[in-house]
């Protein structure tokens, strides 16, 4: 019996990076429920969250009130919002 219930909602294109086993798994799941990869993750995390009594303190807190966005979300428009990829270094050459 799977521990995940997918169900669509209301959703954001956001850039990550996994392990490539964790891709590989989260795979696998989607295959196992039934669902796409993006549900899977969704609703992993989401599940985490709502566990995880520290963090559920955390977002209560002034910290949590104010935390800085670091995803990078891109908007239904194709604007890009939160944190900037950082700049990559120039190379000069002799």
């Amino acid at each position: 019996m799977p521990l995940l219930e997918i169900a669509p909602t209301k959703k954001v294109v956001a850039t990550i990076t996994l392990e490539e086993t964790t891709a590989l798994n989260v795979d696998k799941y989607a295959a196992f429920v039934n669902a796409n990869a993006d549900d899977v993750v969704s609703q992993a995390l989401s599940y985490v969250f709502s566990r995880d009594k520290d963090f559920q303190k955390f977002l209560e807190s002034p910290d949590g009130k104010k935390a800085p966005a670091c995803l990078r979300i891109r908007n239904q428009n194709g604007t890009k919002r939160g944190r900037k990829p950082a700049a990559k270094a120039q190379h000069q050459g002799a």
